[in-house]
């Protein structure tokens, strides 16, 4: 495992958050009616930007999530913004679900 993965694995469990596989990553995502866009995979280094742990950097891929029935994304202008978009927020911002995927860190 890459050091710099390593580390930020640490510290993510440091503050009491692990991560999940990517089947329940799905199922949430599933119950709330989007999806993994996985076409849209992006892979990138990230580096933080504020706080004590400012300037390191980790590897991660990024993906998109649609809306499962009409398959727009999520963030699209005229898409959805009612009670399970606004959990799909928290999932994303509060929870701060995430997948160790190929060496990088998928964050939901």
């Amino acid at each position: 495992m890459n050091s710099a993965l390593a580390n930020e694995l640490d510290a993510r469990a440091a503050e009491g958050r692990h991560p999940v596989t990517l089947s329940q990553i799905k199922q949430q995502l599933r119950d709330l009616g989007y999806a993994l866009d996985r076409t849209l995979d992006c892979r990138s280094i990230a580096r933080i930007m504020t706080g004590p742990r400012a300037g390191q950097t980790y590897p991660s891929l990024s993906t998109g999530i649609k809306e499962a029935d009409t398959g727009r994304s999520a963030f699209h202008v005229d898409a959805r913004r009612d009670t399970k978009f606004r959990m799909l927020q928290k999932l994303r911002f509060e929870v701060g679900l995430y997948t160790v995927l190929k060496g990088a860190i998928l964050d939901l």
